[in-house]
C-alpha cells in the first residue's frame, strides 16, 4: 500500500491506496470535479470537505474495481461459452461423419 499526497479541490491530504499513483490522482480530480458541479453555496468546513472527499474517492476506487471485476468476468464468460460451441460443433460433425 502507497501514500500518496492528492489535492481535492483546494485541499491537500495523503491517502493510502493499492492503486497507483496516476490512478489514485484521477480519481480526486473526479471528485473535484463533481463536488464543484454541486457545491453552489460556499465554503464547507475543512474537516468535512475532507472526510467527504476522503469518501468519494474509495467510493469511485470501488466502484471502478466492480466494473473492472465485471468486465472480466464477461470476457471469462464469453471465453467459456466459445469453448462450448467450438466443442458442441465438434461432436455434431463427428457424429454426423
Amino acid at each position: 500500500m502507497q501514500t500518496y499526497t492528492i489535492k481535492v479541490g483546494d485541499q491537500s491530504f495523503q491517502i493510502r491506496s493499492d492503486a497507483d499513483e496516476d490512478h489514485v490522482k484521477n480519481l480526486a480530480r473526479e471528485v473535484t470535479e463533481r463536488y464543484r458541479a454541486i457545491d453552489k453555496k460556499g465554503p464547507r468546513a475543512s474537516q468535512e470537505f475532507r472526510a467527504m472527499a476522503m469518501v468519494a474517492i474509495v467510493l469511485l476506487e470501488e466502484l471502478e474495481s466492480i466494473v473492472d471485476s465485471r468486465d472480466n468476468l464477461k470476457k471469462q464468460a464469453r471465453e467459456f461459452a466459445e469453448k462450448m460451441i467450438a466443442r458442441i460443433d465438434a461432436i455434431l460433425e463427428d457424429g454426423t461423419s
